[in-house]
């Protein structure tokens, strides 16, 4: 190395070492350093001798908690389903169990009402059917709150000290029987938290129960009003086949978590709040965060003095995740991202990077559209020369169909043809976009809004029943609805595969049969706990739902709706049409009916009060009790459908999921029926970017973005509506328009294009990215040094 180079070297280091130390400086530590400090420092430590304050961590480090009157007003992003399926599962639980003790607060039914062998099978379904999402699921009942029904040491009209029937995700690589020795997911461990050593979680020393102080204890009654709500349910029997009890339904009315307006502010009037993340110590052994949702019921539930009852929180439902797994907001508080958040800043994004020389959107005045009489606006769509003639055939097709049904058409919008241009220059179609899926689209939108409560009876079943390519997206988009009948063919498929009708465990009672009022509340609390389901059902194969006699009946399908606010349950039994004939339930039944081959194995370790007092706490007869169920991947989703029922009416897409059990020597599986839920078409999301041809999207390839400069993705929060992506500029662009925009809202390429075909004003051409340019060079310093020495150097030598 010559004199040059060597003195180029040293200049180098000189300047970096000149700089070492404030590169550590410039670095500060941040909340986030602070909050990882804190995580590990406590997952590393004995956990139960750590203070209660050094379990918690701030309660503003987990941002964009879901409200309970904000989640139909309010866009939620992906990030944020997780936390939306803890608010819905929590509340359903709540919902259920508000329902069924105060449904069967009755003497005779004492004995039927869900016992601890229900509870413990319930909590498992919540998480095995939210696997990957959940961590923990719990019942805690408050103080003296709880009847069992379960001991028969224990006299009727007494309670039990404390109750609390938790199960929680456990690693289960190094279990018996697993060969592969990884983690399956598949196992929990299910007990009663309410017994043995440290058994009270309703004292402060328990350091993991934030969620109690929340509506427990509830003492006076001086909120009731304000914090308890009065549901009514509408329920119609069936105890024969193809008839109802009776033609009228029998209301109920009962007391549930409260139901706030839109404008509440108050979180104490939520009917499900959200705790700080804590860690768990006395059970997954991680840092969770907790949605939790009170139980009602009347107490003291057995009195003769009925007057002297009132409704109460007897205990709190319990959904834990784990919070290693929750997105953090990273950004500054903001407009549209409001605070406080802890982590809030702690980004590494330039203040300001902006860019200069934007052009500014050209005002016109007067540029209305004006059509003529035969057009009318529509937002959100655009035209082009092959959709005109389309359109119109499609019209007059549909117009006979109306014709048919004795139904006058109505006025259909229509575009008059423009001339053809003298000179036409020749055009690169762009492979981005497809005419015929296009049209097609157009030909989807117009049949959803033609098919209605009002015109379904007379239409043909073809017009009810949309290309299953339309549904595209419904898996991940309806993938929270969809667990929820998970949820309940797994609990029926443990239930049907481990409970043996009438067996005991010494003083313990286990043998309990499913009540049909048990599943009625089960559907209904699907339906009243979650926005987006409109229905839900379980329906059994004939002969085998057993009544608490062991009386088999020749259908029993309990199913569930919501109409105008209300909420019904029927037993489909009493329909004249069999609801094995129905498709989704054929298309079930025709897989599962002959192979149950492709179930999953999962475990459950039920840990037990060894005595009425909870003095310890010791394992089930039966540790571990596994049961074989299906994942939520062997549902099928139906092709959307028009619900013309005089129910739902609406257009739906069903999910449906079978449950297993034992055939009669309990020797084979075998399929026992089936779940469902539906969800309404109105709240999926379309894609209209560019995909691949393999990709069954029905509206893939009909957005307007200039593919040259910009790329296309989905806008979430557009419910079944055209226009919802953005064009935003590709590597080596730049948005030219000085309107606060980054990108070009879909909306906005719809309209313009539809004014370009009109013939109008249009800034179509221009929303597109211009070639980016740079207004700056950084050039290092050591390299300008460097490179002067060297042009020094070859001067002096030449």
């Amino acid at each position: 190395m010559g004199m040059l180079g060597r003195a180029c070297v040293f200049l180098a280091i000189t300047i970096v070492c000149m700089n070492a130390d404030s590169i550590y400086r410039w670095i500060k530590g941040d909340n986030f350093s602070i909050i990882e400090r804190h995580v590990m420092k406590v997952i590393m430590s004995d956990c139960k001798s750590n203070s209660k304050d050094v379990m918690f961590l701030p309660d503003n480090v987990v941002t964009q908690i879901p409200r309970y009157n904000e989640l139909l007003t309010k866009v939620w992003y992906k990030n944020r389903s997780a936390l939306i399926e803890m608010h819905n599962s929590a509340l359903n639980r709540a919902m259920f169990f508000s329902y069924i003790l105060q449904r069967m607060n009755d003497s005779k039914l004492f004995f039927v009402q869900p016992d601890w062998n229900y509870m413990f099978l319930s909590t498992t379904a919540d998480v095995n059917a939210h696997k990957g999402i959940f961590n923990g699921s719990a019942i805690y009942f408050d103080t003296h709150c709880h009847y069992p029904n379960w001991y028969t040491t224990v006299d009727f009209n007494k309670t039990l000290e404390l109750f609390g029937p938790k199960a929680y995700g456990v690693d289960d690589s190094y279990d018996m029987g697993n060969f592969l020795r990884e983690n399956t997911k598949r196992t929990n461990v299910v007990k009663d938290a309410g017994s043995g050593s440290g058994r009270n979680y309703t004292s402060e020393g328990y350091k993991m129960n934030p969620w109690y102080s929340f509506w427990l204890p509830d003492i006076k009654g001086d909120q009731d009003s304000v914090q308890k709500f009065t549901y009514a349910v509408n329920i119609k029997y069936s105890n024969e086949t193809g008839k109802f009890t009776k033609e009228e339904y029998d209301t109920f009315r009962f007391f549930g978590p409260n139901s706030p307006g839109i404008s509440e502010k108050d979180e104490s009037k939520l009917p499900v709040r959200f705790t700080k993340p804590y860690f768990d110590c006395s059970g997954s052994k991680k840092w969770v965060i907790s949605a939790a949702a009170p139980i009602v019921d009347y107490m003291p539930r057995y009195l003769n003095w009925t007057h002297l009852r009132r409704q109460r929180f007897v205990g709190v439902i319990v959904i834990d995740r784990d919070f290693m797994e929750i997105d953090y907001n990273a950004c500054r508080p903001s407009i549209g991202n409001p605070g406080p958040s802890f982590l809030g800043g702690v980004d590494k994004c330039k203040k300001d990077t902006t860019t200069v020389d934007l052009q500014v959107l050209p005002v016109v005045e007067n540029a209305e559209i004006s059509l003529s009489n035969t057009v009318k606006k529509r937002s959100l769509l655009s035209y082009n020369d092959s959709y005109i003639s389309l359109q119109k055939r499609h019209i007059e097709n549909f117009k006979k169909t109306l014709i048919k049904a004795n139904l006058d058409p109505e006025p259909v919008e229509t575009v008059e043809e423009e001339p053809e241009p003298r000179a036409r220059s020749r055009k690169k179609r762009s492979a981005n976009f497809d005419k015929y899926s296009f049209n097609r689209m157009l030909d989807i939108f117009e049949r959803v809004k033609r098919v209605n409560k009002d015109n379904c009876h007379s239409m043909p079943d073809s017009y009810k029943v949309l290309p299953g390519d339309v549904a595209y997206g419904v898996e991940s988009q309806f993938d929270n609805q969809a667990r929820q009948a998970l949820r309940i063919a797994h609990f029926l498929t443990n239930f049907y595969q481990n409970v043996v009708p009438g067996e005991n465990f010494g003083t313990l009672k286990g043998g309990n049969r499913v009540h049909y009022e048990h599943l009625f509340g089960e559907v209904l609390a699907n339906v009243m706990a979650d926005h987006k389901i409109l229905s839900s059902g379980v329906f059994f194969e004939p002969y085998f739902f057993e009544d608490e006699n062991g009386t088999k009946k020749e259908y029993f399908g309990p199913w569930a709706f919501k109409r105008d606010g209300e909420y019904f349950a029927i037993d489909t039994a009493g329909f004249k049409k069999r609801y094995t004939d129905e498709p989704w339930y054929r298309v079930i039944a025709s897989r599962w009916q002959t192979n149950t081959k492709g179930i999953q194995k999962y475990r459950m370790k039920a840990l037990i009060r060894s005595d009425p007092n909870g003095t310890s706490t010791i394992k089930h007869e039966y540790y571990p009790m596994g049961y074989f169920a299906p994942a939520v991947g062997d549902g099928i989703w139906s092709r959307p459908h028009f619900k013309c029922d005089g129910r739902v009416d609406n257009w739906v897409i069903t999910y449906s999921i079978p449950f297993i059990g034992l055939d009669d020597l309990r020797k084979k599986y075998k399929f026992r029926g089936v779940a469902t839920v539906d969800v309404p078409l109105d709240q999926i999301e379309i894609d209209q970017c560019a995909q691949q041809f393999s990709v069954a999207n029905a509206f893939k390839n009909t957005a307007r973005c200039d593919y040259k400069s910009t790329d296309c993705s989905k806008l979430s929060g557009y419910k079944f509506q055209r226009g919802a992506y953005k064009c935003a500029c590709k590597r080596g662009f730049e948005y030219p328009w000085k309107d606060g925009r980054e990108w070009f809202q879909g909306s906005l390429m719809e309209q313009e294009h539809l004014k370009k075909t009109l013939g109008l004003f249009s800034i179509y051409d221009g929303l597109k990215c211009r070639v980016s340019s740079s207004a700056a060079v950084n050039v290092s310093i050591v390299l300008f040094v460097c490179a002067l020495l060297i042009s020094l150097f070859r001067q002096t030598h030449i």
